[in-house]
């Protein structure tokens, strides 16, 4: 394996995430990890790897400690998967070979890989067994299907959110809010990430500081935000009264797959049920467009109502 520059490649990499089995695919891609190694992460050197079966794609730093270690590019939530390639073992092995030569590193981390998937099973065979295994607290994600469009989708659904919908589609329409669906393109994207922090700031989340309306969230969405939309992957609804918009959500569709990554809206206007209505006029959307399945992201519980399934992926510590 050959060290590359990652951002220089990244079409070709993104095309061996597609390809890539039981991973969470979006999390994996270059908009996502290069972003977040930009806004989220500290400062690493370049430890990514090009092999005939794939990529390991990883950063080495130093330890406050002073231990030199290896990690995913992005692990602020450990939802990517460093090991990228169609054919696990064979990549692993490629890997590991790597690893095992090296000596500038005594701990890696191995995150987004499934607990009984191909990969697991792929270290497991050809790690050393004298490198240490720990294994991380795992990480869920909740996903609905959208086979059989906006009907299939709701009566998978409790009664009890369906009643929900229509009440706030009522309330909405009292309201007179509209709902606009906007993509963007590479020109356009500062301006359109410009009209949802003018939202953000008006939300709860802002005032309680959890929001991406400052700091390394907004730094992180904003440089992720010209890559979906250079790709053509950018998704969001905005939510309108009269000439004004008074919420938003944002997400982005790789491979079939809808990802959703962020929503708000006016405070004032949160009797309305905004939140519930832009997930439900983003589905709409999804499912005119053909998209079969809406990854709600990581735990919360809201999202148990709006999904049937979840899918875990866990952390691999190996130390020598």
């Amino acid at each position: 394996m050959d060290l590359v520059d990652l951002a220089a490649c990244a079409d070709d990499f993104d095309r061996e995430v597609a390809a890539t089995p039981a991973i969470d695919r979006f999390c994996s891609t270059s908009a996502w990890v290069l972003s977040a190694a930009a806004a989220l992460m500290p400062p690493r050197s370049d430890f990514s790897f090009r092999g005939q079966h794939g990529y390991f794609a990883a950063m080495r730093g130093v330890h406050p400690a002073g231990f030199p270690y290896v990690e995913p590019i992005e692990l602020a939530w450990g939802l990517a998967s460093p090991l990228i390639g169609r054919d696990p073992q064979a990549l692993v092995g490629e890997v590991v070979a790597v690893l095992a030569a090296r000596r500038d590193w005594q701990l890696a981390i191995i995150s987004g890989i499934t607990a009984d998937g191909p990969h697991r099973r792929a270290l497991d065979h050809a790690l050393p067994p004298r490198w240490e295994r720990r294994r991380g607290t795992p990480t869920a994600r909740h996903v609905a299907s959208l086979e059989g469009g906006l009907d299939g989708f709701l009566a998978r659904r409790s009664r009890e959110l369906r009643k929900s919908i229509r009440k706030s589609l009522r309330a909405a329409a009292t309201a007179d809010v509209t709902f606009e669906a906007v993509r963007g393109t590479e020109a356009t994207a500062a301006a359109l990430y410009e009209r949802i922090q003018t939202i953000e700031q008006r939300s709860w989340k802002s005032r309680d500081g959890v929001g991406i309306s400052a700091g390394p969230m907004r730094a992180f969405y904003g440089a992720m935000m010209p890559r979906l939309c250079a790709r053509g992957q950018q998704r969001t609804v905005f939510a309108r009264i009269a000439d004004r918009d008074v919420g938003y959500i944002l997400g982005a569709v790789f491979e079939g797959e809808y990802r959703g990554l962020q929503f708000s809206y006016d405070d004032d206007r949160a009797a309305l049920g905004l939140g519930g209505l832009l997930q439900y006029h983003q589905i709409v959307e999804l499912c005119a467009e053909g998209v079969g399945r809406y990854d709600l992201g990581t735990e919360m519980d809201y999202k148990r109502r709006w999904a049937e399934d979840v899918m875990e992926t866990e952390m691999l510590v190996l130390v020598r």
